[in-house]
């Protein structure tokens, strides 16, 4: 099955997991499991923790999956899930619960894929320039453009994930797009 499913591939995919597919539970492992693990590494940057939660994850979905609900969008779905997951367990392993740990020291890298149109001398560039400026921005910048840039969330999507509201969405994501053009620019005049 290929990377990218379409909404109804979305759906038949899920309805025929809740159904109690096995193929279809470990297709849905195959085609997402190592997304969620990069997401979940990003935001706790500890191993063992994140491996826990994406395996206690997938044996929720698996021994829970006669009462799970319907969903158009499987990647939304999982990302959210784990992400709470995370939270609840860092929380627990936490005295104050705090969240500093998210997206502290993610690094982003730029797919090949994303610079073969590209020049490969121009793409290198680019690319030093738009990691060094993505390293530069406060986490939940990251975590947003991550989200929206790099997973292809929707904002709305992106806003529940986070649980926050869509004001803040698209304001922090306004924020770190001035940001990351005046680190380009300012990083691009040094040059």
């Amino acid at each position: 099955m290929k990377n990218h499913l379409t909404q109804s591939e979305h759906i038949l995919l899920w309805d025929t997991f809740r159904s109690g597919s096995q193929d279809a539970f470990s297709q849905l492992y195959s085609l997402f499991a190592a997304d969620l693990y990069r997401y979940g590494y990003n935001l706790v940057r500890n191993r063992q923790v994140v491996e826990d939660c994406l395996h206690e994850l997938f044996l929720y979905l698996h021994d829970n999956r006669l009462r799970l609900g319907a969903t158009d969008n499987i990647r939304f779905y999982l990302f959210r899930a784990l992400r709470r997951r995370l939270l609840d367990t860092v929380g627990r392993l936490t005295k104050y619960g705090s969240d500093d740990y998210l997206f502290i020291d993610a690094a982003f890298v730029i797919q090949p894929y994303e610079t073969a149109l590209i020049e490969r001398e121009l793409a290198e560039r680019q690319k030093e320039l738009m990691s060094a400026a993505l390293n530069r921005l406060p986490k939940r910048q990251k975590e947003i453009l991550y989200l929206v840039y790099t997973k292809g969330l929707t904002y709305p999507e992106t806003a529940e994930v986070m649980d926050i509201s869509m004001k803040s969405v698209y304001n922090t994501m306004n924020m770190a797009l001035m940001t990351m053009r005046r680190y380009v620019h300012e990083s691009a005049s040094v040059c």
